[in-house]
């Protein structure tokens, strides 16, 4: 049982700000001041989550005239573990690859696209999970692609649509 050390914070820390980047720049959506980031060793036993590297929180606005919070619960268990079975990734790269798609449902869900309390979650992380690799493909990244082959092998991706993935009038095309 592991949880993140200094060295893994300040990759965490990077890897945000390259996720953070490259939603920005493709939904032209800024995050800023709707969510934070904790991680396991600061939240406590009680947000752990078996079998996922983060899960999403909606917290309630200390005054009413606020927009919502969201927060990113890592796993660092999770990830610890799985990054040390899978020698092939990096930590930062994996960090990017996990922050890209948790700010994906961030922007979706605080824009409207999809709705946070949605009783059909599988469709919803299909279709990040679609667009978070996507936007990964479209902005390389040295690393990213162990960590896209990888969870192809582990977990097979969704599938593709020979068109495009529509996001609030924003096109991305596919040639996946």
């Amino acid at each position: 049982m592991a949880y993140f050390h200094t060295g893994h914070r300040s990759m965490l820390v990077h890897g945000s700000l390259l996720a953070e980047r490259i939603v920005s720049k493709e939904t032209k959506w800024s995050g800023d001041g709707l969510y934070d980031v904790i991680t396991l060793a600061e939240s406590g036993e009680d947000e752990r989550r078996e079998g996922v590297f983060a899960h999403l929180l909606l917290l309630s606005p200390q005054e009413k005239h606020k927009p919502p919070l969201f927060r990113i619960c890592l796993q660092d268990i999770e990830i610890c573990d799985f990054v040390s079975r899978h020698r092939e990734i990096d930590l930062m790269s994996f960090f990017t690859f996990i922050m890209t798609h948790e700010l994906l449902h961030i922007h979706r869900f605080s824009s409207g696209i999809a709705d946070f309390f949605e009783s059909r979650k599988e469709d919803e992380e299909a279709f990040v999970d679609s667009l978070t690799r996507l936007l990964l493909a479209k902005n390389p990244l040295t690393g990213l692609k162990n960590v896209l082959t990888l969870l192809d092998k582990v977990e097979a991706a969704p599938l593709y649509s020979s068109t495009k993935i529509a996001d609030q009038g924003s096109h991305f095309h596919a040639y996946l």
